[in-house]
């Protein structure tokens, strides 16, 4: 009985952890395409970073700051929210991500990359401005999660 309900509980959370990872992209596919085509970035890029930073949306990060990036920086305006953190605080999810895709078009690799669709060039790139404190792990991270989740469609 008790390995009856052990494994009832695993499937039932393994099923509920997919569908917030299907939800999160469902979500914010739309914005991270919009902001691709403004910022010439991929969207399966902006996609799959939010994704990781995120934990897919359940950090609490995310959660209570907004902030699908890990980004960190001062509360503007002060703090606002009952949260201490040095994470970045937005007021909207949306915000983080406008943040994070003018943060990459301030760098110096940006020029070079403007529309170009490839995603791993693209990750690479990021990696190496000091965005992750691993950055070969992260990019791995990265570029498993577009092809996990098949967030290109670059090709479609």
């Amino acid at each position: 009985m008790n390995l009856r309900l052990i494994l009832l509980s695993s499937f039932v959370f393994m099923s509920t952890a997919l569908n917030a990872q299907r939800n999160y992209f469902y979500d914010y596919r739309p914005l991270a395409d919009s902001l691709s085509i403004v910022y010439q970035i991929p969207a399966s890029v902006i996609l799959a970073i939010a994704f990781q930073e995120s934990g897919g949306g359940t950090s609490v990060v995310s959660r209570r700051l907004n902030n699908h990036f890990g980004l960190k920086g001062r509360v503007p305006g002060g703090d606002t929210v009952s949260v201490k953190s040095s994470y970045r605080y937005f007021v909207k999810s949306s915000d983080s991500y406008i943040y994070f895709c003018n943060l990459v078009a301030r760098k110096k690799f940006y020029p070079s990359l403007i529309g170009n669709k490839d995603y791993k060039k693209w990750v690479i790139a990021i990696s190496h401005t000091g965005y992750a404190a691993n950055s070969k792990i992260w990019t791995n991270h990265i570029l498993g999660i577009i092809e996990k989740y098949q967030l290109d469609n670059s090709n479609n």
